[in-house]
């Protein structure tokens, strides 16, 4: 594809600032667009904070931090976009505003500027419904913060030219990017293939034999950075909760995407994690497993996340080693569940997972149930 010379970003959050500058990082001239035009200052204001402290670190040098912010500048109006090579949208994550924006930026934009949205959550195809345009329509879902997480989702639905995503992937890895094909389907790769990791590990904790310390202990003796539940205190038990009841609903409540009781309760009563100060493993409590209790935690949940991983090649949402890599930058898992399948084995796997849907309560029949990749002998060894 030609070089793309001109970027520009629309939203001015911190998802919107740091996709532009990574952007204006690797060489771009790129305009940030907000219609809060004190958004687009403060964005500006932050970036150049962020590259100062680069200077501090000796992680850039002042001559390119310079350049960099050179490289940067607000766009006043929308249709100072209009000769840019690719506009991404980084706004709210409302299908109403997204459709309406992105119908504003087809009457602006040259006929072959490429049109990108970051939804992490909404269908692509959903997005751009009422485009006249559609081929040239996109998803480019980056993960925070944008301008150092490596992978980049780049989501793909009809009619959209599947060379014209292809010539992007190739491109986005040439600036320093990890880019993945990945089909325009409920939470893509990352968001669908780690709900198991929180799942699992919530039904784990409701049926009352281990803590959440036990099970966080037990999958970072399996070369977890962080477990479950600390990454739900991360990140904030409202919104992994928002995100189960997103992909429940658009799996129309398939018990596979149950949520869970617990953390209903825990959002009710407002231990939300980290930023209240109160969540699952907030307090620091040493706890300790036995060997056999471990593997039984772990298998446990790795076995639930190769099965949904399964299930997203059986809907051919994305090349299993493109699932692995996916995971593993942008979840920091220490291996993808393929990788993990290859471990443990697909007999094994499959001996848990006919376990645990054996022993099911009557509300998470069929949670367990193997997808067919794993029955049909796709990955027998």
């Amino acid at each position: 594809m030609a070089e793309l010379n001109k970027i520009g970003v629309v939203g001015a959050g911190v998802m919107g600032r740091n996709i532009a500058l990574f952007f204006a990082q690797s060489g771009h001239q790129v305009q940030l667009f907000d219609v809060n035009h004190d958004a687009v200052t403060s964005a500006l204001d932050a970036v150049g904070q962020t590259l100062a402290r680069a200077v501090d670190k000796g992680r850039v040098s002042a001559d390119d931090a310079a350049a960099t912010k050179a490289r940067l500048s607000a766009a006043s109006e929308m249709v100072d976009l209009a000769d840019c090579d690719l506009v991404i949208e980084a706004i709210v994550e409302r299908l109403d505003i997204k459709q309406k924006l992105f119908a504003q930026l087809e009457e602006v934009c040259g006929a072959e500027t490429l049109l990108a949205t970051n939804t992490s959550s909404l269908s692509v195809a959903d997005i751009f419904a009422n485009l006249t345009h559609k081929d040239r329509a996109l998803g480019l879902h980056f993960f925070n913060p944008a301008h150092i997480m490596k992978l980049v989702e780049v989501i793909t639905a009809p009619p959209v030219s599947q060379i014209r995503c292809d010539d992007l992937v190739i491109y986005l890895n040439q600036i320093g990017k990890t880019a993945i094909k990945v089909k325009d389907s409920p939470g893509f790769i990352v968001n669908r293939c780690a709900r198991p990791f929180y799942g699992e590990a919530l039904a784990i904790l409701e049926e009352g034999d281990f803590s959440a310390h036990h099970i966080d202990a037990a999958m970072r003796a399996q070369g977890f950075r962080m477990g479950p539940f600390e990454l739900i205190d991360l990140v904030g038990a409202d919104i992994n909760l928002a995100a189960s009841e997103t992909m429940a609903k658009a799996f129309d409540f398939h018990p596979r995407y149950h949520v869970f009781d617990r953390l209903q309760r825990q959002v009710d009563e407002g231990a939300l994690g980290r930023k209240s100060g109160k969540g699952f493993v907030t307090e620091d409590i040493k706890v300790e497993l036995a060997e056999a209790e471990q593997q039984q935690i772990a298998e446990r949940i790795l076995a639930t996340l190769i099965n949904e991983a399964a299930s997203a090649v059986d809907h051919q949402v994305a090349a299993p080693q493109d699932i692995d890599l996916a995971m593993q930058l942008g979840l920091n898992f220490p291996k993808g569940p393929f990788a993990f399948l290859a471990e443990i084995g697909l007999d094994r796997v499959r001996e848990i997972l006919a376990q645990l849907e054996a022993n099911a309560p009557t509300y998470l029949k069929g949670r367990y149930r193997p997808a067919a990749a794993l029955q049909g002998g796709k990955f027998d060894a």
